[in-house]
């Protein structure tokens, strides 16, 4: 598909990069370039049936190639599909495990997925978005990849900062942007560029930058990143940021093979930002980024956490326990949360959380019903195979029929001692399945479908 570009731009970027201008603009019209990456939070997690022949030099779980969005590699969660210059964002944060961690502006998921994949769901990561529709597909995302340590929120940046104060060790500010740099993935996106949209997203990715600093702790480190071009969206806002708050400076991130230095000449002449990096599509196999990471100064200081109550009542432990006794090996029993009728293992029960719009707080373990308790598919999803009583594998019919929403009747007595099984495809968990009579009764979400 042809990417019309504006007069407006050509002239831009003429004036800009002067000859390069038209290699920039040959290559927006070319195909863009597929990727996907690995979750290595799931058991054998490089079993998968994508080739890996392609590793992305920068990413030790990224790949080039396409994957099928109905396969059930990607519907147990074990790859995700992610534009390949988007993956160094989080190489360059460096998630580390016990951190606390605010990703900012994280729908749909790729890069907060791949934070939490490094955590190896130890501390503390809030992924927050402000669009509720794209909160919801943020929440899917992330229980689709089996992620526990997680808080889903729906909230502006400024509503953090009443909250939290310098909370945070790591902050990603991937900054909704005017999205040049993906003209060529999603053409249509052309049509709302203009010069007066670049201001537009300048100007609100500096209200985000100050939350941001805001919530940043001593001592932690902050990434900006945006997928456009645009000077004032990337060098001038960030020689902006550092003039405000002098004691943020910008370290030098690592440049592999065809990366950039980002341009001082395009940020009011400030020789740092030749530490941050660009990546222009007619160089960079992927498409076009910006990204630098700033230190803040100070003595770190540790913030106090102040718990709020779980709700349990004694009769919802017995009934988890009693589920768990017939139907699991193992259960964690710590930091359960009873909210309306569903229990979580909370990510967090730190009291600044209350009073924000929070999709998902941790892990849904299921729901309580009449007298009993239901699993839900958020849980299958982050257990591992031994930790369940009854794993049936299915083979491709059954697996085909399940994902319609139809029930599994079995042809031989399985034997099976308890109700609720695992349900495993080419060895991988991907659903609940609800034993009886000899059949598997189809507990499939509907959402989830096809």
């Amino acid at each position: 598909m042809k990417v019309d570009l504006s007069p407006d731009f050509k002239e831009k970027y003429r004036n800009l990069m002067g000859e390069r201008a038209d290699k920039l603009f040959d290559a927006i019209q070319q195909d863009s370039q597929e990727a996907f990456r690995l979750n290595p939070l799931k058991p054998n997690f490089k079993n998968v049936s994508y080739s890996l022949e392609q590793p992305i030099e920068y990413s030790n779980i990224g790949y080039f190639g396409e994957i099928n969005g109905n396969s059930i590699d990607h519907l147990s969660g074990y790859v995700y599909s992610q534009e390949p210059s988007a993956m160094y964002v989080t190489e360059i944060l460096d998630p580390q495990e016990n951190e606390k961690i605010l990703d900012l502006c994280a729908a749909p998921g790729s890069k907060t997925t791949y934070i939490a994949s490094k955590m190896a769901s130890k501390g503390l990561l809030v992924s927050n978005e402000i669009n509720t529709k794209r909160a919801k597909v943020l929440s899917s995302n992330i229980e689709r990849m089996g992620i526990s340590n997680t808080v889903v929120t729906n909230n502006s940046p400024k509503d953090f900062e009443k909250k939290f104060g310098q909370f945070f060790d790591k902050i990603l500010v991937d900054a909704p942007c005017s999205g040049e740099g993906m003209f060529r993935k999603d053409p249509e996106s052309v049509k709302y560029w203009s010069l007066d949209y670049v201001e537009q997203c300048a100007n609100r990715q500096q209200h985000i930058l100050d939350s941001a600093y805001k919530l940043l702790n001593n001592g932690g480190s902050l990434v900006y990143s945006t997928c456009t071009f645009s000077p004032e969206e990337n060098e001038q806002n960030v020689d902006w940021f550092l003039k405000k708050y002098p004691d943020m400076h910008l370290v030098d991130v690592k440049k592999y093979s065809s990366m950039e230095d980002a341009k001082p000449e395009w940020g009011n002449d400030n020789p740092e930002l030749s530490k941050a990096l660009r990546m222009f599509p007619d160089q960079f196999n992927g498409e076009g980024h910006f990204m630098c990471k700033m230190i803040k100064d100070g003595e770190v200081e540790e913030p106090k956490e102040r718990q709020i109550s779980n709700n349990l009542k004694k009769d919802d432990i017995k009934f988890v326990q009693k589920f768990a006794k017939i139907n699991l090996t193992t259960l964690t029993e710590n930091n359960w949360l009873h909210i309306s009728d569903f229990l979580y293992q909370a990510a967090s029960l730190d009291s600044r959380f209350k009073g924000l719009h929070i999709l998902r707080n941790g892990l849904k373990l299921g729901e309580f019903k009449k007298n009993r308790f239901e699993p839900d598919i958020a849980w299958i999803l982050a257990l591992k195979p031994e930790m369940l009583k009854t794993v049936f594998e299915l083979d491709d019919d059954q697996f085909e029929k399940y994902l319609h929403g139809e029930s599994i009747i079995l042809k031989e007595h399985p034997n099976f001692d308890n109700k609720w099984i695992g349900l495993s495809y080419q060895g991988k968990l991907f659903s609940w399945g609800r034993y009886s009579n000899f059949q598997i009764k189809n507990v499939y979400p509907k959402g989830l479908r096809r």
